[in-house]
C-alpha cells in the first residue's frame, strides 16, 4: 500500500468520523451552516478586532454616568422635557 493510499483512507475515516460527530452535535463541520470553527475564530485577526469591538461597547453601555432620566413630564402644567445634552457637557436637573 502506498502512502497516497493510506492518506487516502485515513481522510476519508476522519471525514466519515467528523460527520457522525457533527450528526451527534458535537461539533459543526460540513452540513451545518451559519458558525465557523473556533480555531478559525481564534485565530483570525478580523473575527477578534470584532470580539475586541463587542467587548468594549457592552463595557460603554454598562458603565454610564449617573443621570436622571431623559424625559420628564408634568400633567398639571401640561409640560414634557426631553433633555438633550452634548456630550461632556452637564445641563441643570430642573431649570425652575
Amino acid at each position: 500500500m502506498t502512502i497516497a493510499a493510506a492518506a487516502g483512507i485515513f481522510l476519508a475515516l476522519a471525514d466519515r468520523v467528523l460527520l457522525w460527530s457533527e450528526r451527534r452535535g458535537w461539533i459543526y463541520y460540513r452540513k451545518t451552516k451559519g458558525r465557523t470553527s473556533v480555531l478559525a475564530e481564534e485565530f483570525s485577526p478580523a473575527a477578534q478586532a470584532v470580539k475586541r469591538a463587542m467587548e468594549q461597547e457592552r463595557v460603554r453601555k454598562n458603565v454610564r454616568p449617573a443621570e436622571g432620566p431623559p424625559l420628564s413630564v408634568d400633567l398639571d402644567k401640561g409640560v414634557a422635557r426631553i433633555r438633550h445634552a452634548e456630550p461632556g457637557r452637564q445641563e441643570p436637573a430642573d431649570p425652575e
